[in-house]
């Protein structure tokens, strides 16, 4: 029984970090040959750290993305990464506020990130008549 439990042990890790490690690279996010994202995510292990850099961007009623008013800043840590869902969550600390996301992978080079959307945050986009916002579409760049 135990040589069972310490294969199905090993078998998880393993799936673990090949999971994790699909999400390992440089991503960017561009509109009209601009970068406001740069997210680079490493593997160490079984753990996901990284380095997020945001620009500032306005978004139209629907939440889709109009405009860069500002190119990405320099690169901040992220934390409380977690694969939850089929999905990459972490926080990232902007000044004062901490945002979090989601990042979800469409396949080999595409990834959607997305703002999650606290109640406060809906309820200032509402005041603005904006109804969502939606994710951006991630492109990994090539691999060494």
């Amino acid at each position: 029984m135990k040589p069972a439990i310490l294969l199905a042990a090993a078998l998880a890790i393993g799936a673990t970090q090949t999971s994790n490690q699909s999400y390992a690279g440089t991503w960017t996010a561009e509109h009209a040959g601009q970068t406001f994202v740069r997210l680079e995510l490493q593997v160490t292990g079984s753990a996901i750290g990284g380095r997020i850099s945001l620009g500032d961007v306005e978004v139209d009623k629907t939440g889709a993305l109009k405009t860069v008013t500002d190119t990405k800043r320099e690169a901040t840590p992220i934390f409380d990464v977690a694969e939850r869902g089929g999905k990459l969550t972490f926080a990232h600390k902007d000044g004062r506020e901490t945002d979090k996301f989601e990042m979800k992978l469409i396949d080999a080079t595409t990834a959607e990130l997305a703002l999650v959307i606290t109640e406060d945050m809906r309820k200032e986009m509402a005041s603005e008549g904006i109804t969502d916002f939606k994710p951006f579409t991630l492109k990994r760049l090539g691999r060494k």
